[in-house]
């Protein structure tokens, strides 16, 4: 008998694809669903174990551990995918006010549909490109030195956007934290993104004060490298 024998393939609920993301896909493996972009896992449902333990998990933690000391009261999430971050910020932090900037109309309405975005309370959600909304924040009614955490999640699939190696940016991000404030850049680390992700550090430790790196030994497609530092 084979070992797989008895294992279901995971069975697809969504299959659709966007003007940002040619194919999106929820599945949903037992009673977890998972939302894929181009064939990498971005989401997982927030009943799932395994997100706490990958990059998800390790990024909230990371971040309650910088953040022992001080208040948190206002998280900036650019990307949102299917809300996987945001379940678990709001785990940690109940009281603080979450804000997602996603690009992607469908991704909002999948967040919505399957994996329970609107039951975050105290979470607003913009659909604006992120370089835009950091440049241009009053736009959406916030001022600088809005947020004490900044994440910065934005991936197409297994591409980093260009937005995020812009000096542009990178500097709009930091006028959006707090003196003293944390970012948190989450990125892929295969071995065919580690150059670009090992030069971006070098990058970004030109912005923020204490840059450090923490890599994230994920499944085989989704080992990840987590950049932070403060303003």
């Amino acid at each position: 008998m084979s070992v797989f024998a008895g294992i279901k393939p995971p069975e697809i609920l969504l299959e659709t694809s966007s003007k940002y993301n040619k194919s999106i896909k929820v599945l949903k493996v037992g009673d977890v669903l998972k939302l894929s972009v181009n064939n990498f896992i971005q989401s997982f449902s927030k009943n799932s174990k395994s997100a706490h333990r990958l990059c998800w998990g390790q990024a909230v933690d990371l971040i309650k551990k910088e953040s022992s000391d001080v208040p948190v009261d206002k998280i900036l999430v650019l990307g949102m995918g299917g809300g996987t971050m945001q379940h678990m910020l709001r785990e940690q932090f109940p009281e603080a006010h979450i804000v997602s900037v996603e690009i992607d109309p469908v991704m909002v309405d999948i967040a919505r549909e399957y994996f329970d975005i609107e039951d975050l309370d105290n979470h607003e959600i913009v659909v604006e490109d992120a370089l835009r909304f950091v440049v241009e924040p009053q736009e959406h009614g916030f001022e600088k030195q809005s947020f004490d955490v900044i994440v910065v999640d934005t991936v197409l699939g297994d591409e980093f956007p260009d937005l995020g190696k812009s000096g542009n940016f990178l500097a709009a991000v930091k006028q959006l934290l707090v003196p003293g404030g944390l970012i948190l850049f989450n990125r892929m680390y295969l071995d065919e993104h580690q150059e670009s992700a090992n030069t971006f550090v070098e990058y970004v430790e030109n912005f923020f004060e204490g840059v450090d790196t923490h890599v994230v030994a994920g499944h085989t497609n989704s080992d990840n490298i987590l950049i932070y530092g403060r303003s």
